[in-house]
């Protein structure tokens, strides 16, 4: 098959063309004909060696396609149909997204959702479980409660908002840094342009007084951090009194035990609670019993989706 494989660490000009092995779907499996392929932030990390790895590499965390074959023991999946999936890195690998096929465990991949293209698709698994996992299995907020999402325009956030949107979190609360990301929340995501805050020029102090304000004199009940640094900060202090602070940035000098280590700390000082989120922990170090939650929530996040309460990120053609 033909792929594109990644023959050193840097810029694209290390990308090459080339024949490679074709995958063969192993017990428990599918093999996929790739249509689309997504480029995630994860992969130009990965491209650069900021994620380690032996070369020559595949790169790749996304995809939909049509299943070419299944192996034993797969339940739910047959020859033909239209799916998308999430393509962990297994070991050293770079997920192997970038290639004509790829095979992946039965309990990443989900039926496509009607009505969406296979570019559409494509955009869904990564962003849309990291989305999910923050906002459903570590916030764990219930309809009426409010959230700040700081990073609303980028791809997590865009699945992050429109799940908290679909719970009932109220209000929603996020950040923008151009007038292109605003107009994007507002028009795409349907967040007031009140509960939209520019962040450009000012203060973690003046950031925190406009969020306070959006929400009615109140902290918010859960913080999302999805960028990391100022932004991590901020979440932190802005949280509600037993609250939760979710974050998938991790970051040098941020480590958990600054955040209880005093009392006057930002969530110790409010019995507030610190979640992280790596979508791949349980495939790197927990194995196949975990991976069940990984199809449960593709599921979910498909029916979702057919039924026009989420929409997929926006592609372009």
């Amino acid at each position: 098959m033909r792929a594109v494989l990644l023959k050193a660490f840097g810029g694209t000009e290390n990308l090459e063309d080339r024949d490679w092995p074709e995958p063969e779907a192993g017990e428990g499996e599918v093999k996929i004909r790739t249509r689309t392929i997504s480029v995630n932030p994860t992969d130009y990390k990965a491209r650069s060696g900021a994620s380690g790895g032996a070369l020559p590499m595949l790169l790749g965390r996304d995809a939909a396609g049509v299943v070419e074959a299944v192996g034993n023991g797969v339940a739910g999946f047959a020859p033909g149909d239209e799916v998308m999936t999430y393509l962990p890195r297994f070991g050293y690998s770079g997920g192997e997204g970038y290639a004509e096929f790829v095979k992946v465990p039965a309990e990443f991949a989900a039926k496509k959702p009607a009505g969406l293209s296979f570019a559409e698709a494509a955009a869904v698994p990564l962003v849309s479980l990291t989305a999910y996992e923050c906002v459903v299995m570590k916030s764990r907020l219930r309809a009426g409660e409010s959230a700040f999402v700081a990073g609303g325009s980028g791809g997590v956030g865009t699945m992050a908002i429109q799940i908290l949107r679909h719970i009932g979190a109220d209000p929603i609360i996020t950040t923008a840094g151009s007038d292109r990301s605003a107009a994007y929340i507002h028009e795409r995501l349907g967040v007031p342009e009140e509960n939209i805050i520019r962040y450009a020029g000012r203060s973690l102090g003046e950031l925190e007084d406009l969020i306070v304000r959006a929400n009615g004199g109140r902290l918010p009940r859960a913080a999302f951090d999805l960028v990391g640094e100022e932004m991590k900060k901020l979440c932190l202090r802005v949280v509600d009194y037993w609250g939760h602070v979710v974050s998938c940035a991790p970051e040098p000098g941020a480590p958990i035990d600054e955040f209880f280590h005093s009392m006057k700390g930002p969530l110790f000082a409010k019995s507030a609670s610190f979640h992280s989120v790596f979508l791949r922990s349980p495939v790197r170090g927990g194995g196949r019993p975990y991976w069940g939650t990984y199809r449960e929530a593709l599921d979910e996040i498909r029916g979702w989706l057919e039924a026009g309460d989420i929409a997929p990120p926006m592609t372009e053609d």
